[in-house]
C-alpha cells in the first residue's frame, strides 16, 4: 500500500503542476448521455410438463404422466443502452468525428494509445449499463493521462462485466522522441481481484458440504431445496440427485468461488513498463502502432498473480489505412491486451469501393 500511495502522490503532483496553467481543463470536453433500446432476440418455443404437486414438498414426485403442458418460452425484457460520460481525447490526423453527437460507442483503438495526438491531460470517463436479450451487464472506464516531451502520466479504471475484466492501473513513465518513433519506459502499479487462483482445487470436503454452504439443502428422498436468503423460505428446484448435481449444482460452485475469492480482498503489484509508438501519415495512407510490455513483476500482496516461466503482459494496438485512388481503400484497426492471463481484443478489417 506504500507504493500505491507513493505512486499516486508523483502522479497528482505531475498533474497537478500544469493544470494550474490550464485553468480550461474542461475546454472542448464533452458531455454526453444516452438511452438506446431494440427488439431482444425471439427465443425459440420451449414446453415442459407440471407434474402434480405434493401436498409435502419434502415428498418426492413421480407423477408428471398426467401433469399439466406448459410452454415455457423464454421472453426477454427490451435490450436497452444507457451510456453516461464525459471526454476530451484529441483526434488524431487520420481520424474524423463520426457523428453529430457522443454516444459512448465511439471506441476507437486509438483512444488507447500510449502518445496522444496533442500535449497536455486528456480523460475519458464513461459508464454504461448494457441489458441484451435478458442479460444485465454494467461497464465503467476511467482514464486520464498527461503527455508532455519528457513524460507520461496516466490512472486507469477498469470494470468490464463482460469479459470479468477489472482492474486499477496507475503509470509513470520517460520519453524520449525520434520523429515519428517514441520510445518511454517507467514503472506501473496495478490492483485487482485475485485471478488466475481456483478455490476448488484446495476444497477438501464433500460436494453436498459445497451445495449447503451455498442455501441448497437436499432430503431423505432424494429432493433438492433452496434457501430464500431475503424472507427464509424453501424453494423446490429438483426432485433427484442426478437433477440437481446436472442442473444446478455448477451455481453453488460459482457462488463459492466467488465467495472465497472476493473475501480474500484486491491484489497489488508492481511491473516494469517499456513502450514503443510510431506515427506516420500522409494524404493517402497512415500508420499508427502502438505496444507497452509489461516483462517483470512483483507481487506486493499474498494472492497477487502467480505466472509461469512466461512473465510477460502487453497492451498493444494498430490502425493503418490507405487510399489507392478516388474508388479503392482498405484499413485494419484492432488492439489487444493481455493482463494475468485473460485476453481483451477487437479487430475491424476490410474494404472500401466508392462507385461513381
Amino acid at each position: 500500500m506504500e507504493v500505491l500511495k507513493k505512486l499516486l502522490y508523483i502522479t497528482l503532483l505531475l498533474i497537478a503542476h500544469n493544470v494550474y496553467a490550464q485553468l480550461d481543463i474542461l475546454r472542448f470536453s464533452t458531455f454526453y448521455a444516452s438511452f438506446s433500446t431494440n427488439t431482444p432476440q425471439i427465443m425459440p418455443t420451449s414446453f415442459e410438463v407440471e407434474g402434480i404437486p405434493p401436498a409435502n414438498p419434502w415428498e418426492h414426485v413421480d407423477n408428471f404422466v398426467d401433469g399439466e403442458l406448459v410452454e415455457t418460452t423464454q421472453i426477454n425484457d427490451p435490450n436497452i443502452v444507457i451510456t453516461l460520460g464525459l471526454r476530451k481525447i484529441a483526434r488524431f490526423d487520420y481520424q474524423r468525428k463520426q457523428n453529430n453527437f457522443y454516444t459512448g460507442n465511439e471506441h476507437e483503438a486509438s483512444d488507447y494509445a500510449t502518445i496522444s495526438n496533442a500535449p497536455g491531460i486528456e480523460y475519458l470517463f464513461q459508464y454504461s449499463f448494457n441489458r441484451n436479450n435478458g442479460v444485465d451487464v454494467s461497464q465503467q472506464e476511467y482514464n486520464v493521462r498527461y503527455i508532455s516531451k519528457m513524460f507520461t502520466v496516466k490512472a486507469n479504471y477498469v470494470d468490464n462485466k463482460l469479459i470479468d475484466l477489472k482492474y486499477s492501473l496507475g503509470e509513470v513513465r520517460l520519453r524520449k522522441s525520434f520523429g515519428s518513433l517514441d520510445f518511454t519506459f517507467g514503472v506501473a502499479h496495478r490492483s485487482h481481484p485475485v485471478y488466475g487462483c481456483n478455490p476448488m482445487d484446495d476444497y477438501q470436503g464433500t460436494w453436498e458440504e459445497i451445495a449447503i454452504s451455498e442455501m441448497y439443502l437436499p432430503t431423505a428422498n432424494g429432493i433438492w431445496m433452496q434457501i430464500d436468503e431475503e424472507n427464509g423460505s424453501l424453494e423446490w428446484i429438483a426432485g433427484s440427485d442426478n437433477e440437481f448435481y446436472k442442473y444446478h449444482f455448477g451455481r453453488a460452485v460459482n457462488n463459492y468461488n466467488k465467495r472465497i475469492l472476493d473475501g480474500l480482498g484486491l491484489q497489488q503489484e508492481i511491473s516494469a513498463v517499456l513502450g514503443l509508438d510510431y506515427y506516420l501519415y500522409r494524404n493517402n495512407y497512415w500508420l499508427h502502432a502502438w505496444g507497452s510490455v509489461y516483462p517483470a513483476h512483483k507481487g506486493l500482496t499474498d494472492f497477487s498473480y502467480q505466472r509461469d516461466a512466461s512473465q510477460e503482459e502487453w497492451d498493444t494496438g494498430l490502425i493503418f489505412g490507405v487510399n489507392f485512388n478516388k474508388h479503392f481503400s482498405i484499413f485494419v484497426e484492432g488492439k489487444h491486451l493481455k493482463f494475468w492471463g485473460l485476453p481483451s481484443y477487437e479487430l475491424k478489417t476490410g474494404i472500401n469501393y466508392l462507385i461513381f
